[in-house]
């Protein structure tokens, strides 16, 4: 009864902090129909860089799974990932290019344009700017958008369930149902699978595990987010206590659509994210129910911890 009770409590904690998800994905859509494709692109990129390596962490406590006993389990998980400093602004210039495209009144002159300013992880008191040259001379220079959270953190949290206990083998499921807001619905989901080695080698001093992991979000009808791992765990088992380790390639997205209010035009584009491979280290406390921190470092560091309840 009272882990049924905790799960319940930790889905409706989430349910608060997705609402207040949605309601920045609004701010994030108000922002970016102020500008066009290219300046979009080096504004939200550091969405998928932060969000993707948060979708991948702490997808195992332990690469232990039994062989002949069912086991099941019900959790909140919840992870950061801390960005670099350079994802709080970007520069981005195109050269010989019609100025027209950014400034009607230069139409059919070419020259080069800069864009540059924060991202929306960046200042939110400064405006970014478009400036064009022709001939190396500033001809115009039109402000735009400031950044929408000043922060290097970003986090993440979802429900997590897990069924095992045959030949090894370990089902995951992550899912956050449709929650309708003023931009649409903010959804979540995961599946994946972990098998352990030991099934087939148990005199392995140590338990090992392969896993495949995939995972979307969707925030309103302008953002969904990608995100695939293939891991190997290691972890050794004491009363109460496991500590492990792992290592994964993995992948992320992001999908980009809306309407750029100045022109009408619809935008649409795709950032991959920038972490491919993450080492892990973590420690799993089993006393009435399993409490696990981690640390997962690639291109990007990751902290995450979980709460989990179940055998």
């Amino acid at each position: 009864m009272r882990s049924s009770y905790t799960a319940v409590l930790a889905v409706a904690v989430l349910s608060v902090l997705v609402a207040g998800s949605a309601a920045s994905a609004d701010e994030l859509e108000d922002l970016l129909v102020q500008v066009g494709r290219d300046y979009a692109v080096g504004y939200s990129s550091p969405l998928i860089h932060g969000f993707g390596p948060s979708q991948n962490a702490n997808l195992f406590h332990t690469a232990a799974i039994p062989r002949t006993r069912f086991t099941f389990g019900v959790g909140v998980k919840f992870m950061g990932t801390y960005l670099a400093a350079e994802d709080q602004s970007f520069r981005t210039v195109r050269s010989n290019i019609d100025l027209g495209d950014y400034d009607p009144s230069f139409a059919g002159q070419n020259g080069t344009v800069v864009m540059a300013g924060p991202t929306l992880f960046g200042d939110t008191e400064t405006d970014g700017a478009v400036i064009g040259y022709a001939n190396g001379i500033e001809v115009f220079r039109e402000s735009t958008i400031p950044g929408l959270v000043d922060t290097r953190w970003v986090p993440m949290v979802t429900p997590e369930a897990y069924v095992g206990g045959l030949a090894g083998l370990k089902l995951i499921v992550r899912y956050m149902p449709s929650i309708g807001t003023d931009i649409g619905d903010v959804k979540y989901w995961g599946i994946g699978g972990q098998w352990n080695l030991n099934a087939v080698a148990p005199t392995l001093p140590v338990d090992v595990m392969i896993g495949y992991m995939t995972q979307k979000f969707e925030a309103g009808s302008i953002v969904e987010a990608d995100a695939t791992s293939l891991h190997l765990g290691v972890s050794k088992s004491l009363p109460a206590l496991t500590f492990y380790g792992g290592f994964a390639k993995e992948s992320s997205s992001m999908d980009v659509t809306y309407v750029y209010e100045g022109t009408g035009t619809d935008v649409s584009f795709a950032v991959d994210g920038r972490q491919e491979t993450r080492f892990t280290l973590g420690l799993t406390l089993d006393i009435l129910m399993k409490l696990n921190v981690e640390m997962g470092h690639g291109d990007l560091t990751t902290y995450s911890a979980g709460l989990l309840f179940g055998y």
